[in-house]
């Protein structure tokens, strides 16, 4: 009698679907982490003004359109649900951290706070 409840249980288990583990959410390096990826940007090498990076993270670039205008961030961040990257980046003009999120699925900008 044991021995067809354990087959049932065994039946039962082996049947049953694995869980899928969350893919990786893949992080930008920062200009700390990877100082020999840091290269002269349009933003860094002031041909883009304040308004005009507004303007263009306004239209929700991809991340890798955020990275080759404004270049590497300073330091970057993952939300607790692992949702949204905060790429942080120090203006040294204004003494001020600007802040881009990036949503993890689309790799777009999602919200932003530039000064």
């Amino acid at each position: 009698m044991i021995f067809k409840y354990l087959i049932l249980i065994f039946l039962f288990f082996s049947c049953a679907s694995k869980i899928k583990a969350p893919d990786p959410v893949s992080m930008p390096p920062t200009k700390n982490s990877r100082p020999d990826l840091v290269q002269k940007t349009i933003f860094s090498m002031g041909l883009m003004t304040e308004y005009e990076v507004w303007e263009f993270l306004r239209d929700n670039p991809s991340e890798s359109s955020v990275l080759e205008n404004l270049g590497l961030p300073d330091s970057v961040w993952l939300s607790d649900n692992d949702s949204t990257k905060f790429l942080y980046y120090f203006i040294d003009q204004i003494q001020d951290y600007n802040l881009i999120e990036v949503n993890s699925k689309t790799n777009n900008v999602s919200g932003f706070e530039w000064d």
